[in-house]
């Protein structure tokens, strides 16, 4: 459990240096014919940004790295909870008696409507 505990501790601190460090970069001429050795550093640093005429062009990574980041990103995505929310929304619309009060909706006037928003207020008077 420890040793477990120590190469974690390990790899934190070298993915911080890694991050704190200017990544490698290399021309996209060397990319087809040195392939291995971007390979062996993508290894070794994490990363490797490969320029297309001095410009960043692509980031070769691990593909470690890779399903980290997408994992990472899928957690954090914003649409699933929004999915969720329109998920909720849907099922109301969908009972039976909805079509009905919407049609009653529409056709409201704006007092109407204004007696509707503000009935909650009234009742916790």
């Amino acid at each position: 459990m420890l040793d477990n505990m120590a190469n974690m501790v390990q790899e934190c601190l070298v993915m911080q240096s890694r991050a704190k460090q200017e990544p490698i970069r290399r021309p996209a001429s060397d990319v087809k014919g040195r392939w291995r050795d971007i390979v062996d550093e993508v290894n070794a640093n994490g990363e490797v940004v490969v320029t297309n005429y001095n410009r960043p062009a692509v980031v070769v990574v691990s593909m470690e790295r890779y399903a980290k980041l997408k994992n990472d990103a899928a957690a954090r995505d914003p649409l699933v909870a929004l999915r969720a929310e329109f998920d909720r929304e849907m099922v109301i619309l969908r009972q039976k008696k909805t079509p009905g009060k919407l049609r009653r909706a529409f056709a409201s006037t704006p007092a109407e409507i204004a007696r509707a928003a503000n009935a909650p207020n009234r009742r916790k008077r």
